[in-house]
């Protein structure tokens, strides 16, 4: 009971977050869009930064465990790894709306801009871990630096996904996916084939 409850909160929070930002969010909003009572919310969460941090965290290890299956998928060659990691970001922003908005969005208050960053570590961690690898084995150029590689990566899908949602546009198109793996493939230098494309 207690677990669904907190979901439940979560989940109101989240909406309300991505509506209204983080400034202009109150306890009683969250508590208003999650359908609890705010004695409930308290009990839970004592602050709303506690329930910000919490929303986020929970978005990050989601965002972690897709891509991770993608990196870690065995039964496809390195080169559609790549690009399954890819379109495992864009997937899962397109499916997961309000946490891109939270996620992507700079806000201009720096004290939730830079939590949003700390909360990030661990995923940039986890790519540029792989991506050094790959650097390791010979498959990505040893000029290019990583940490700018992964965050280039981050960008080019995370605005593609924001603009997007902002004209009101789908998301997770054939045509969006093939345009994101051609500019990926020729920043990497990798040779794309039409396989890799389609790959599901």
């Amino acid at each position: 009971m207690a677990a669904s409850k907190k979901d439940q909160i979560s989940k109101g929070a989240l909406v309300a977050f991505s509506r209204n930002g983080y400034s202009e969010t109150t306890m009683d909003t969250i508590a208003e869009t999650a359908n609890v009572a705010k004695g409930t919310l308290y009990y839970h969460f004592k602050t709303k930064e506690e329930l910000f941090v919490y929303v986020n965290q929970k978005g990050v290890e989601m965002l972690i465990a897709s891509v991770t299956e993608a990196i870690l998928d065995q039964s496809i060659s390195i080169t559609e790894r790549i690009f399954h990691v890819l379109d495992e970001h864009l997937r899962f922003f397109a499916d997961n709306r309000e946490l891109c908005m939270l996620l992507l969005s700079i806000s201009g208050d720096s004290q939730r801009d830079r939590l949003i960053g700390t909360l990030l570590t661990d995923y940039f961690q986890m790519m540029e871990s792989f991506f050094t690898e790959l650097q390791q084995q010979g498959r990505l150029q040893a000029d290019l630096e990583v940490r700018t590689v992964v965050s280039s990566l981050f960008g080019m899908v995370g605005m593609t996904v924001l603009r997007k949602m902002f004209r009101e546009e789908p998301v997770y198109t054939d045509e969006t996916r093939h345009t994101l793996l051609i500019l990926c493939a020729r920043a990497l230098g990798i040779n794309i084939d039409k396989g890799v494309e389609h790959h599901e």
